[in-house]
């Protein structure tokens, strides 16, 4: 059971409601037994109810908010239940594959796992093919967007229908511990994300794959945090990409409890990893934006119509909107196969 199944919620609301008739019911007989010993019980039947409503409100807003699509998630452990993976490229020439791949990391010293789509007859064909780069929000890992975003049947279609030409689209982890919100920087003094994101994991994936290794071919998708990071990696490296999609991202660098502090105290720094400062402050390179949320994603919403007004030439801003949804995988999932449709329509086809 997810955490965010229906399954788990009834079992969690069911659970509550039985501890608190089994805690009522037995409450006044609890007073015959010695003093000592109905305290004990008495303790342990207000913590069960405790502890069962608590689970059940985390369930209940995990579906509502979708911020965690697996247990181990939430404790920062390997998923021992990972998407089904081809470890050999030339498997199944018929069908598109997840293939399991490690960067190691020779610029930013950071060895960390990652995923490739590949796409059907990728075993056979010749052509270098055009590559995404699909960044998660936080809390959240690479599964999210192969187990709850569907991004292999996304791609699939869209390729099939041919709005998409076949791609590699890449799945890297952005964190070094699920536990810290690595916002895809350079932490001053910590591990650097930036450049595994965008030095070492391009990379390892033209060793491996059969890719287009000029900017033209390559480009960034991310929904929240990962958001975040598509838009800011591609303005801080225009000599890497050409686009990048934003799924209910934000657009200016935040410090808090689940970052730590980043930049060390450094202004500046922050600064130059917040997308809305640079396209006030800094000359802003030849490249095309994708930004997309919810209208009533409120704080989301307001960051992508500033974002909208203030962005000048050479920089092209594509804007979407859906009515209802918050920020959501529901709403992720909705806008996931028309932001790989706008990719495509920016970035170099196969060669």
């Amino acid at each position: 059971m997810a955490p965010d199944g229906e399954l788990t919620q009834i079992v969690a609301v069911t659970a509550t409601v039985l501890v608190a008739i089994v805690t009522a019911v037995g409450w006044d007989r609890l007073r015959d037994r010695a003093r000592g010993r109905a305290l004990v019980l008495r303790t342990i039947a207000v913590a069960a109810c405790v502890a069962t409503a608590v689970l059940a409100g985390f369930v209940t807003m995990d579906r509502t908010f979708e911020f965690f699509g697996n247990w181990t998630d939430i404790v920062g452990l390997a998923s021992a239940d990972e998407p089904a993976a081809a470890a050999d490229p030339g498997a199944d020439a018929a069908h598109s594959q997840i293939v399991p791949f490690a960067v190691h990391g020779m610029a930013s010293h950071l060895d960390l796992p990652a995923y490739a789509y590949l796409p059907a007859g990728y075993a056979t064909g010749t052509r270098r093919l055009p590559v995404v780069e699909a960044l998660d929000g936080f809390p959240g890992s690479p599964r999210v967007w192969l187990r709850s975003l569907l991004a292999q049947q996304v791609l699939d279609q869209e390729i099939a229908a041919h709005r998409i030409p076949p791609m590699v689209v890449v799945f890297p982890t952005q964190t070094v511990t699920a536990q810290r919100d690595s916002e895809c920087v350079d932490a001053v003094g910590g591990p650097a994300l930036d450049t595994f994101l965008t030095t070492d994991v391009p990379a390892a994936v033209e060793h491996r794959f059969r890719v287009r290794t000029d900017a033209a071919g390559w480009g960034l998708i991310g929904y929240s945090t990962g958001g975040f990071c598509a838009v800011n990696l591609a303005l801080r490296h225009p000599d890497r990409y050409a686009a990048a999609a934003s799924l209910s991202g934000y657009f200016s660098a935040i410090t808090d409890h689940t970052t730590g502090d980043l930049y060390r105290g450094s202004p500046q720094t922050r600064l130059e990893n917040s997308p809305l400062w640079r396209v006030t402050a800094l000359p802003v390179p030849s490249l095309a934006l994708y930004i997309a949320t919810a209208q009533d994603d409120r704080p989301g919403y307001t960051q992508l119509r500033r974002f909208a007004e203030v962005a000048k030439p050479p920089l092209r801003i594509t804007t979407a909107t859906i009515p209802v949804g918050g920020h959501s995988r529901k709403v992720w999932r909705q806008m996931a196969a028309p932001a790989f449709d706008w990719l495509a329509s920016w970035l170099a086809g196969p060669e």
